[in-house]
């Protein structure tokens, strides 16, 4: 889930470009702001291209071996592939269930699995930057939120994100059996044992002041009340199982052959999709092509090169288009149903 993964600033960025408020009156700054935007963008899509091509190069992996070995991967996996990716997005409303209780909106649980569902799987697709929060803004403007609410609607998606990932990287490099190419390995900032235990840290140190502070945070005139810690801990569970579910689909797409070997075993699948995700949150390719291709074979063994980029294909399928086709007709239908009325405004 990538989607799930971006700061308010960049919310209120994506929306405005609907507003017809602060920057109506700089329209050369805005223009420039949204070149060089796009244009970082585009360069990022390159490299990410060329370094993929580059990879399957190196790999000899060709179109003809990778199509064999999706042949090979048999209709049980892809049947558990999709049996998971379901259970995957009902997990996903969590998500959007702690915002909401957090913000103390009133809202069904029906309109809450809309818009978990169709956000995730069109941000999947669209990415964050290019649309994501702007097609979330629209559903939850419908139902009654505040752009400011939406603001700290997708700050707390953030902050879930966020604490899942910590955990599970946390406990992947102190406690379970990673293998990390050096390649990889010298290019983390710290070792990661050591690394593991500040991640595992910084989750025990939010569900502890969740715990105990429970008066508002001051700064620089701002205030911000933390979660119950009923709340928080909801927060760790659900992104961390979101992340494992979603690793678990590209591990069972792998071929029995090499699935479970010293260095594919499905925590090395995890850490690789872990980094990956860090990767595209920050770079904010849509979907994370590329990225999260070069990530996982570069955690591969070569041997296995063929094997893992038609797992990846697959996985592309069944994670990500065939669940932003549904949410599509989703949100369609949405709007054809809805009585036209402009987004809230007030702030």
């Amino acid at each position: 889930m990538e989607a799930n993964n971006n700061l308010a600033g960049e919310s209120q960025s994506d929306i405005s470009e609907n507003s017809t408020e602060p920057f109506d009156d700089v329209p050369l700054v805005k223009r420039v702001g949204d070149l060089a935007k796009y244009s970082m963008l585009l360069v990022v899509i390159l490299a990410t291209i060329y370094f993929l091509r580059k990879k399957l190069k190196e790999l000899g992996i060709t179109w003809s071996g990778v199509l064999d070995a999706i042949g090979n991967i048999s209709t049980g996996s892809i049947v558990i592939a999709v049996l998971i990716t379901l259970a995957n997005f009902l997990l996903l409303t969590g998500y959007d269930l702690i915002a909401v209780r957090y913000l103390q909106k009133t809202l069904s649980v029906r309109k809450v699995m809309l818009g978990a569902v169709i956000g995730y799987a069109l941000s999947n697709i669209l990415g964050w930057l290019i649309g994501g929060n702007a097609i979330r803004y629209r559903l939850y403007s419908k139902w009654g939120f505040s752009l400011v609410e939406f603001i700290a609607f997708i700050s707390i998606l953030s902050m879930t994100f966020w604490l899942g990932l910590f955990l599970l990287a946390g406990l992947s490099f102190v406690v379970l059996p990673v293998r990390i190419p050096p390649r990889i390995e010298e290019d983390f900032p710290l070792h990661p044992v050591v690394l593991g235990w500040i991640l595992l840290a910084i989750v025990a140190t939010y569900l502890l002041s969740s715990a105990l502070i429970r008066t508002p945070l001051r700064w620089k005139g701002s205030s911000i009340s933390l979660p119950p810690f009923r709340l928080s801990l909801m927060q760790v569970l659900v992104s961390a199982g979101d992340f494992a579910m979603a690793s678990a689909v590209l591990y069972v797409l792998l071929p029995s052959g090499i699935r479970g070997l010293e260095e594919v075993n499905f925590t090395n699948i995890l850490v690789a999709y872990l980094i990956a995700m860090i990767i595209v949150v920050n770079v904010h390719v849509p979907g994370g092509f590329g990225i999260l291709e070069v990530t996982v074979l570069y955690m591969m063994p070569d041997d296995a090169g063929v094997q893992v980029t038609a797992a990846l294909i697959l996985f592309r399928i069944i994670y990500y288009f065939i669940p932003a086709i549904v949410a599509l007709f989703l949100f369609l239908y949405i709007e054809f149903q809805s009585p036209r009325s402009s987004p809230h405004r007030q702030i």
